[in-house]
């Protein structure tokens, strides 16, 4: 079974070949957010160096976020997009647990993005013996609230939040410490891959993006109703 999948959360655009449950290849660009302009010619190139087309992919998967609204729509469209010309199954993967999943560590870990105004997405976590079980589901508080459910305990972070959420918000470095992993597709790809296992696939149709909050747009709608 071949994956491609793509995460578009972030600064960086990258993309990522699951073959048979092993990262086959992976391609990353900082494209300054510009993701609609990058994604597709990073696909095309990946696929190409393996020596496949599109038509031989067998599954295609997307990071639905949390993240940047706009990075995460274009991601979620792109992979709508392969499934549906090629009639071929896809999956959603939340962002956070995509990270999460590339933390090698065994522990108790917190998957960390950026909102806005100290704000974080975030996500609890715990990896056993290489086996990722979720301990919450994504959701989103302020640095002093979430730094408050972290203490007392030994959390290993992740996300590109991570960094900016301790210098926010620091925290007993012996108890909580960055472990400096970032969101990117090859996380996605693991994720898929799980989820191919346990016949969790979908339509393409089926993978919308998730927010956690409301976008600038629904923001700006209520404040003319008020």
């Amino acid at each position: 079974m071949k994956i491609l999948a793509i995460d578009t959360s972030g600064r960086l655009a990258s993309c990522a070949l699951y073959e048979n449950g092993a990262l086959a290849a992976a391609c990353t660009k900082d494209s300054q957010m510009d993701h609609s302009r990058t994604i597709l010619p990073l696909c095309e190139e990946m696929v190409r160096s393996r020596g496949l087309r599109f038509r031989d992919i067998d599954v295609f998967a997307a990071a639905v976020g949390p993240g940047s609204f706009t990075g995460i729509r274009i991601g979620v469209s792109a992979v709508k997009g392969f499934a549906l010309a090629g009639n071929k199954p896809a999956c959603g993967v939340s962002t956070l647990e995509a990270t999460a999943a590339l933390v090698p560590d065994e522990g108790l870990i917190c998957a960390v993005l950026r909102a806005r105004e100290n704000e974080y997405f975030y996500g609890f976590f715990r990896n056993v013996g290489g086996t990722l079980y979720r301990i919450c589901d994504d959701n989103c508080l302020t640095g002093p609230e979430l730094r408050s459910i972290l203490y007392g305990a030994r959390w290993l972070l992740c996300g590109d939040g991570a960094a900016d959420f301790l210098q926010n918000n620091p925290c007993d470095p012996d108890k909580v410490r960055d472990t400096g992993v970032h969101q990117h597709a090859s996380g996605v790809a693991k994720c898929a891959w799980e989820l191919a296992q346990c016949d969790a696939l979908c339509d393409g149709n089926d993978v919308v993006p998730v927010y956690l909050k409301k976008t600038q747009a629904e923001r700006m709608r209520e404040e003319k109703t008020k």
